[in-house]
């Protein structure tokens, strides 16, 4: 709950003071936290202080996760051509991608290469100690960025003493701020199901091994990260509202085929079966985070992104899952997960129905394709 809540200060940072600082501190404090967390002494040697700090930590990385998207989204949308703009912010949640991949391989790493009681004594810490090198390296690369011309074009606005980005999205922008959540929600119920439950559903529903779980998303997690770009460069063609389109109808249309053909026992057909489901999933975080940034003016923008993809995060993460494990054991069907993805599509396509010109650069009613 607290990633709404850096949303709005980091929101502030990003519309008040510039893209550049608000980047700059969401990734050291991102970085200082995981370190931390990897360096926190147990339970024997502080007592309860232990789980406390650990979740103080924690909500510390919650706080900057919430600042992220929107600074990102914001600054690229910003500096892109108007004809790549798809393609250019498409390149964060492939990343993204890559990067749980590459966290999912180090956990599988270290559960292959140490005993239980290695991991739990210290190998556990590895995954946030890696977040350190990372961390300096990002930083490095952020130090050397600039603000965009269009935000230092509004500067002189922006920075007037009565100017507060949050207060103003709320009084000005209720309905793209609105419209922002609901598609954020969409886009998280599909990530939480299809890649944070889906690694549960394989091992505790289906009877994979842990092992095989986890090769199966690792796989299907890579292929939408290769998949996303080439969402992008489609967005600059045809417009990222149609290839959030495109995902919706993906979502209602191909859901419950993909989790039939994980149910039939055989591990190339569960690979096939998620692949399958990767397909919306990548139009769908390709369209997202390309449209987001179009719904308000320069002078809130990452305000507005940020606030609304971080509530929509926090009720889809929070539902996806809950639903989807409820819905299977009240009914006993194995394909109910589906059911909900092919919701959230046509609530997805209900949402878009109802886009008609609620931004674009600065002007308020300036229509996007």
């Amino acid at each position: 709950m607290v990633r709404p809540i850096g949303a709005v200060a980091f929101g502030w940072l990003g519309d008040k003071v510039g893209r550049r600082a608000s980047l700059i501190a969401s990734i050291t404090l991102m970085g200082l936290a995981a370190t931390l967390i990897g360096l926190l002494p147990g339970y024997a040697q502080i007592g309860v202080w232990a789980p406390i700090l650990l979740v103080l930590l924690r909500m510390l990385q919650g706080f900057s996760a919430g600042g992220e998207i929107g600074g990102a989204a914001s600054y690229i949308r910003e500096w892109a051509p108007a004809n790549r703009r798809s393609l250019y912010i498409s390149f964060l949640p492939s990343i993204a991608q890559f990067g749980k991949g590459l966290a999912a391989a180090i956990a599988g790493l270290a559960d292959a290469s140490l005993t239980d009681s290695q991991m739990s004594e210290w190998g556990w810490r590895v995954p946030f100690l890696v977040a350190l090198p990372l961390g300096i390296i990002g930083l490095w690369m952020r130090l050397g960025i600039e603000n965009s011309p269009e935000f230092e074009s509004k500067k002189a606005d922006i920075e007037k003493p009565k100017s507060q980005p949050f207060a103003e999205l709320i009084r000005d922008y209720p309905l793209p701020l609105l419209k922002v959540m609901m598609i954020s929600l969409v886009q998280n119920i599909g990530t939480y199901i299809g890649t944070v439950f889906i690694a549960a559903y394989f091992s505790s529903i289906l009877g994979y091994s842990k092992a095989d779980a986890s090769t199966i998303v690792l796989v299907a997690v890579l292929f939408a990260a290769v998949m996303i770009p080439l969402a992008g460069h489609l967005g600059s063609i045809i417009g990222s509202k149609s290839v959030l389109r495109l995902s919706y109808l993906g979502y209602a249309v191909v859901s419950v085929p993909s989790f039939m053909m994980m149910q039939q026992g055989q591990m190339s057909l569960a690979m096939a079966g998620l692949a399958l489901g990767m397909i919306p999933y990548a139009l769908c975080l390709a369209g997202t985070y390309s449209v987001m940034p179009e719904f308000f003016p320069t002078h809130v923008r990452h305000t507005g992104v940020a606030f609304g993809h971080s509530v929509g995060a926090v009720i889809g993460g929070g539902i996806g899952p809950f639903m989807a494990t409820w819905l299977i054991g009240v009914s006993g069907n194995q394909t109910a997960p589906a059911f909900i993805l092919s919701g959230a599509g046509l609530l997805g396509l209900i949402v878009l129905w109802t886009v008609r010109s609620q931004a674009a650069a600065d002007d308020k009613k300036h229509q996007f394709s």
